[in-house]
């Protein structure tokens, strides 16, 4: 149950091996305009300095708790622990390498109560952290803030568009997550917030989207700078053949419920990820042995590869002609 003095937000950071950001992250929340909120670190047995340095940010403002989990469960678990334990009246999460823009918080609360939503998201900034720079946004600034509802969530699905729905950072109101038992999904390393969303929306959720990019998102991979960041599973970190068993499941609930929009979404949505471990294998292949021939065979043998191959390579070619 919620206090009656509860705070206005609660922010879950789950936080693995993130000794070197998390405090950056924490005090993009500490300074932003809102500052009726509550900050929830989870501690997700990292065996590094993580915790200690979770604990010294806890001992700076009380607004700050840190959960430390007993064994390492991933993202979704942390999130999951954290959300159980918030107290705000809205839930947000942020990643322990990202940040908010200062007027994060407030602009997306002050948007969920005045357009009577149970969610709100926002643009993202795409940081290439390596190289210091914005890349882009995650869809145009000039675009209306707009309301979302089902069948936008479905229209904007696409597992290898520049944008989806899948990436957003949602605010929900705490009320929503309790009433539809909404959690993410274990095991999960891929697709978690977009499995969060699909729960959203199949329970009857409306959501709010701001055009402004609020959210720094740091990527997994700089695109200027062909490097990874240090905070994940390194290269072979998008486990799809993973996220095909989620999938699944929730496949298999909304048939159940006669959702079979939604149902034909997520079988669409496995057609996408049986590419992607397709092309993802031959670069594995490359990388690891370096036989371009192997590689090549690989795409050649699964034709539903080659229009991705040409939207990476023509997208490469945009790029460096932007440079």
């Amino acid at each position: 149950m919620i206090p009656e003095k509860s705070p206005k937000v609660s922010v879950v950071i789950p936080a693995y091996r993130t000794a070197g950001t998390l405090a950056r992250a924490v005090q993009s929340v500490l300074r932003g305009s809102e500052q009726d909120f509550e900050i929830i670190i989870v501690e997700d047995c990292s065996g590094d300095d993580t915790l200690a340095v979770a604990e010294d940010l806890a001992g700076l403002d009380p607004r700050i708790r840190v959960i430390a989990q007993p064994v390492n469960g991933g993202q979704s678990v942390a999130r999951n622990a954290g959300i159980a334990a918030a107290q705000g009246r809205w839930i947000a999460t942020l990643d322990a390498d990202d940040r908010y823009q200062p007027e994060r918080l407030q602009v997306l609360l002050e948007a969920g109560e005045r357009e009577g939503v149970d969610m709100v998201a926002d643009n993202q900034n795409h940081i290439d952290e390596a190289a210091g720079v914005i890349v882009l946004t995650a869809f145009p600034t000039t675009a209306p803030d707009r309301v979302v509802t089902l069948r936008d969530f479905m229209a904007s699905a696409d597992t290898s568009a520049e944008f989806s729905f899948g990436i957003l950072k949602p605010v929900i109101r705490a009320s929503f997550i309790r009433e539809h038992d909404l959690s993410y999904q274990p095991g999960l390393k891929l697709g978690e917030d977009f499995y969060h969303l699909l729960q959203f929306f199949a329970a009857g959720g409306k959501g709010y989207l701001v055009s402004r990019p609020l959210y720094d998102w740091t990527l997994p991979f700089g695109p200027l700078s062909r490097t990874w960041t240090t905070t994940g599973d390194g290269a072979w970190r998008y486990n799809y053949r993973g996220t095909i068993e989620a999938n699944a499941y929730f496949l298999k609930q909304v048939e159940e419920n006669g959702q079979f929009e939604l149902a034909a979404l997520l079988k669409r949505r496995e057609r996408e990820y049986q590419v992607m471990i397709h092309y993802i294998d031959a670069q594995k292949t490359y990388a690891e042995t370096g036989r371009r021939l192997a590689a090549a065979g690989i795409i050649l043998r699964h034709p539903s590869t080659w229009p991705l191959l040409l939207r990476r390579i023509t997208g490469r070619l945009r790029r460096r002609m932007a440079r």
